[in-house]
């Protein structure tokens, strides 16, 4: 049996260059257009789905199902209906595998997958806070197993808040250092030697300083917007984030969790994130830029299993408007939302948290479509446009109506 390999948690003596190659970025791009193209795939096969009367009595062909069988086909009359394919799949369980495994029923898996392929997990590790604050060690394992049996090879990195020096010691607290052991994963801090020695030391990659439809990111950003190279060469990304409330921006899910692949000098900048804030919906801008400009994921695994409700990111974050002697609240709503799309999954997410938030929440104020983060994420161009397009099924989701219903309304 081979060696686990041990999490990379202490200081190189390499790394930390930014790398100005038009090989790399000619691969990034190259990569970057393939996992856009199975979004494109995913949305068309939305469009099919929306198409039908119900997930059970298609009006028009299934996507990935099979065809329907004819009466004089000679074939046994138990044969199941054929699956369609849905944009956004959900699923509820007690057992918190198992919610995953009903999610990805209804929707596309890990098929985009080739044998040695490199799988990045985009994790969430704003701090040593164990799950629902960071990704659950159960769900990491559970992908890392998906995405083996399809030959690929996955790895790990994140970086906490960038005035946080420990995410090494947050990896320990939060137990995803542990899992990436047991599984033998590549974890790595995506440290700066100039803010954070006793990190990994990873070299970066500049990000496009303007996008379509966004403009130039020196409108609200200063200076570079550098991802980790490692990230920037992934085959696959699947972004691994939690159903949260934040204190500032209403809600973190999907999109706000890339910020974690952000070098942390670039975030520290007061013009950036050294000054985290909503006004003049910044921060709402700078998360859709990223976003765009950034790579795709082929796969979200939003894990709302446990979703914190009230507060956060950290237990010690109170909403603007809490009560006196709020503390943090978490619920244990057993559901898993699994899709291609980082913007129908948010939205998801954020139907779920308005099913379960007290109603000092700042969500609760708006419909999902008006939530702030949610307009700049539907107009960013990375996902669907319009909360219209959303196309979700769960069947076992006691409150599948009522979801849909929220995030359209």
């Amino acid at each position: 049996m081979t060696a686990p390999i041990k999490p990379r948690l202490s200081a190189r003596k390499s790394g930390g260059r930014t790398i100005e190659s038009r090989d790399l970025l000619q691969e990034y791009i190259e990569k970057d257009m393939s996992r856009r193209r199975l979004l494109m795939g995913s949305l068309a096969a939305a469009t099919v789905a929306m198409g039908c009367s119900d997930a059970g009595n298609p009006t028009t062909p299934p996507v990935d199902g099979g065809a329907n069988v004819p009466a004089d086909s000679g074939a046994p009359v138990d044969v199941p209906p054929a699956r369609m394919t849905h944009l956004v799949g959900a699923g509820q369980s007690d057992d918190h595998v198992a919610a995953a495994n009903l999610a990805l029923q209804e929707t596309t898996g890990f098929d985009f997958v080739q044998s040695g392929q490199r799988v990045y997990l985009k994790i969430n590790t704003n701090s040593g806070d164990a799950f629902p604050y960071s990704t659950s060690p159960d769900m990491i394992r559970w992908v890392t197993e998906k995405v083996r049996e399809r030959g690929g090879e996955v790895f790990v990195g994140d970086r906490s808040f960038f005035g946080d020096r420990n995410t090494g010691t947050n990896f320990r607290r939060n137990g995803i250092a542990d899992i990436c052991e047991e599984l033998g994963v590549e974890l790595t801090v995506f440290g700066d030697p100039m803010t954070d020695s006793a990190a990994s030391s990873v070299d970066w990659m500049d990000l496009p300083g303007e996008v379509e439809g966004l403009g130039p990111r020196s409108a609200f950003w200063t200076g570079t917007m550098r991802i980790p190279t490692m990230v920037a060469q992934a085959d696959h990304i699947v972004a691994m984030p939690c159903v949260k409330t934040h204190f500032i921006s209403s809600y973190t899910m999907t999109m706000k969790n890339m910020i974690g692949i952000i070098n942390p000098r670039d975030r520290s900048l007061p013009n950036n994130l050294g000054n985290h804030s909503t006004s003049a919906d910044k921060l709402h801008r700078q998360v859709a830029f990223m976003n765009k400009a950034g790579p795709n994921v082929s796969l979200v695994v939003l894990d709302g299993w446990t979703s914190l409700i009230s507060g956060g990111p950290l237990p010690s974050n109170a909403p603007p408007r809490a009560p006196a002697g709020w503390t943090a609240q978490t619920e244990d709503a057993h559901v898993v939302i699994i899709s291609r799309d980082r913007v129908a999954a948010d939205l998801t997410g954020l139907a779920l948290l308005k099913t379960l938030s007290p109603m000092y929440e700042v969500i609760q104020t708006t419909t999902a479509r008006a939530n702030r983060q949610m307009m700049r994420a539907l107009a960013s161009g990375v996902g669907i446009s319009s909360v219209e397009q959303l196309d979700l099924s769960g069947p076992s989701v006691t409150a599948i109506e009522m979801l849909r219903t929220i995030a359209t309304a």
